[in-house]
């Protein structure tokens, strides 16, 4: 929990997303062109979300961002539903089902890319 909170940790993040920006530059148009597409056909929450995913699946960044978005919104369903929130808590809980599945679409992804990775021990013992 103290990585999260030291500064540098937040600067060094910042300066790793603009430098895979300005080097993957195609890559960021095709991005923009597909999130602004599906915004307008599906609306704006839908837009952003794809945006989301799709900025984690291009420039291969840490997908447990994604999952803490998905705990806290999980976690935020019980107090949204002890003040009567309904509405946003059933709201909250199909965003924290987007963001467990974009988490596993990721690892999923990530094991492609990087299958040695995710060598087992045993492999490496024979």
């Amino acid at each position: 929990m103290k990585k999260i909170i030291k500064k540098q940790f937040w600067t060094k993040l910042f300066k790793l997303i603009k430098k895979d920006i300005l080097t993957k530059k195609k890559q960021g148009i095709i991005l923009i062109i597909a999130s602004v597409s599906i915004g307008i056909y599906l609306g704006l929450s839908a837009g952003l979300l794809w945006f989301l995913f799709l900025a984690f699946a291009f420039y291969d960044w840490d997908n447990r961002i994604i999952g803490v978005m998905a705990l806290i919104s999980l976690a935020s369903c019980p107090f949204l539903l002890q003040f009567k929130q309904d509405v946003y808590a059933e709201q909250m809980a199909v965003y924290a089902f987007f963001f467990l599945t974009m988490v596993v679409t990721l690892q999923l992804i990530e094991y492609k890319r990087h299958p040695e990775l995710f060598k087992d021990n045993q492999d490496e013992e024979k």
